[in-house]
């Protein structure tokens, strides 16, 4: 039963990112109105949606470490887990840097976190679709 539980707060993590990538699409790169918008918009989702979520899938995920058999595969899992979940509280924080600096007019500095906060983004979509699918192979 938990597996299935943590399977859909995964795919519920994962729909997150998702729609964060779409509302940035849309947002960003329209006027500093629109971007001062994204950066409120993002944390929000960030803290009220994204971190419980995080949270809970690596709870759970922890929860059926003993249930899984040691090897190779299991491992490689581990490690894609670890990198979505680490690398996703750091881009957490990136969103807070960055509305600070938005919400400060300091563009300059939001343009520079932006940049970060999406090169980690990716990573982090990586990470995850490459636990679910070694999830999935096993």
């Amino acid at each position: 039963m938990l597996i299935y539980f943590h399977l859909l707060l995964v795919g519920a993590w994962i729909g997150t990112v998702l729609v964060e990538a779409l509302f940035e699409r849309a947002l960003l790169g329209q006027g500093r109105d629109k971007e001062l918008i994204l950066a409120r918009l993002h944390w929000k989702v960030d803290k009220l949606v994204e971190f419980p979520l995080l949270v809970l899938v690596a709870a759970t995920g922890a929860a059926m470490l003993g249930q899984m058999p040691p090897g190779g595969l299991f491992h490689a899992k581990l490690a894609c887990a670890a990198v979505a979940i680490l690398t996703n509280l750091y881009c957490i924080w990136l969103v807070k840097v960055r509305l600070d600096h938005a919400e400060a007019g300091d563009w300059a500095g939001f343009e520079r976190v932006d940049h970060r906060q999406h090169q980690f983004g990716a990573v982090v979509l990586l990470g995850l679709l490459g636990a679910v699918g070694l999830g999935l192979a096993a």
